[in-house]
């Protein structure tokens, strides 16, 4: 059987952001200004074509990020020293990643359609297909699937500690935003956490 503790999975993120919580800080900081930014510049364009082009590109960039703060996370996780910098470290793995985002998005988008409970499901299956396209150089659809098998058997608890992220990241919100800074980095580490820590009890095939 399984298992993972929720608690010691937020203890996990806690501990990783007492230790680096300027560091963690900045990258918020650095990832919403290189995110919301240009989207701000893109909403004052009055050509609707070039708007729409501009947005695909910010859109492309964005997940080009995300793949480079997905490694930052699993290094963190891992003890393993990083920089702010590696959040441009995610070209070996880019394509992947944006291939799997979109994969994961349409299957979001028909669980969503097959109303409310078919969608929960599909993200708590497919919550770690990035991580396996990051850690392990997986391809989309072999990421998918490797995150459907390290799911098994642990949803319902996923499903519960997702919601606890949840509810602690509308917590963070609601104190003046602020305690965004906190709450996401601890999240962001309590999920690599259960990840490694379901690695090495999942069987792939």
């Amino acid at each position: 059987m399984k298992a993972f503790s929720i608690q010691e999975a937020l203890l996990a993120g806690w501990t990783a952001f007492k230790g680096r919580a300027v560091f963690f800080i900045v990258l918020l900081l650095l990832v919403g200004v290189l995110s919301i930014a240009p989207q701000m510049v893109i909403q004052q364009i009055q050509i609707n074509w070039l708007a729409l082009s501009l947005g695909l590109i910010l859109l492309i960039f964005e997940y080009f990020l995300y793949a480079g703060l997905l490694k930052i996370i699993l290094s963190v996780t891992d003890g393993r020293e990083t920089r702010i910098g590696d959040l441009f470290s995610g070209g070996d793995v880019f394509i992947s990643y944006l291939l799997g985002s979109i994969l994961f998005g349409l299957i979001m988008a028909v669980g969503i359609l097959l109303l409310i409970v078919p969608g929960l499901i599909f993200s708590v299956m497919f919550l770690f297909y990035g991580f396996f396209i990051v850690d392990k150089h997986m391809g989309p659809v072999e990421a998918l699937k490797a995150s459907a098998a390290i799911t098994k058997g642990v949803r319902w608890q996923l499903f519960g500690f997702i919601l606890i992220l949840s509810l602690l990241n509308v917590a963070g919100a609601l104190l003046l935003v602020v305690g965004l800074f906190v709450t996401v980095p601890v999240s962001w580490v309590a999920i690599a956490f259960v990840y490694r820590k379901l690695l090495p009890q999942t069987q792939f095939v």
